[in-house]
């Protein structure tokens, strides 16, 4: 039995690929540390190291729960927003030694992958290539170009306007 903040909360988790950050959660789904807890005393979210996560089962069922709310839309923007600022955070400090930021941002790549289909599928091109700008050296350090190659050539192929989006480097 969950308090409607608890499903309220158990619900929006499933916007996150991958678990997140307490943080994270705070800020895009305005989480608090207790209820959190509870959803991990009631095993339906783990917590290992600094991350909470669900299994992908649970999550699924989350994931139906969130749309039933009527506030899918808004909790994915959120979350898209969210991760598009923390790469954009990321993008000065991916030159020269960049470890420190390539491990922070390891954790959320299923999170970024995310944002990123998030923001293609919701037509916002510029934003989409505005975040693959802002990681592609992540990637490229990482050894994930390869898997991400094919959607940067289909959002520039999308949004063939000359922006700053487009001439990042």
């Amino acid at each position: 039995m969950l308090s409607s903040e608890e499903q309220q909360l158990f619900a929006r988790l499933a916007v996150f690929a991958g678990g997140c950050t307490l943080e994270a959660a705070e800020e895009v789904l305005e989480a608090q540390l207790d209820s959190l807890q509870s959803l991990v005393d009631k095993s339906l979210v783990r917590h290992t190291a600094e991350r909470f996560w669900m299994l992908e089962t649970i999550r699924e069922y989350a994931a139906e729960q969130l749309e039933d709310s009527g506030e899918v839309n808004q909790r994915r923007r959120q979350h898209a927003e969210w991760f598009l600022a923390l790469a954009e955070d990321a993008y000065p400090h991916l030159r020269g030694s960049p470890t420190e930021w390539l491990n922070r941002l390891e954790p959320e790549h299923d999170n970024l992958r995310a944002a990123l289909d998030r923001l293609e599928a919701s037509g916002e091109t510029q934003l989409a290539l505005q975040l693959a700008g802002a990681l592609y050296r992540f990637w490229y350090l990482r050894g994930h170009f390869a898997e991400v190659r094919p959607r940067l050539e289909r959002l520039l192929d999308l949004d063939a306007h000359p922006t700053a989006a487009r001439a990042r480097r």
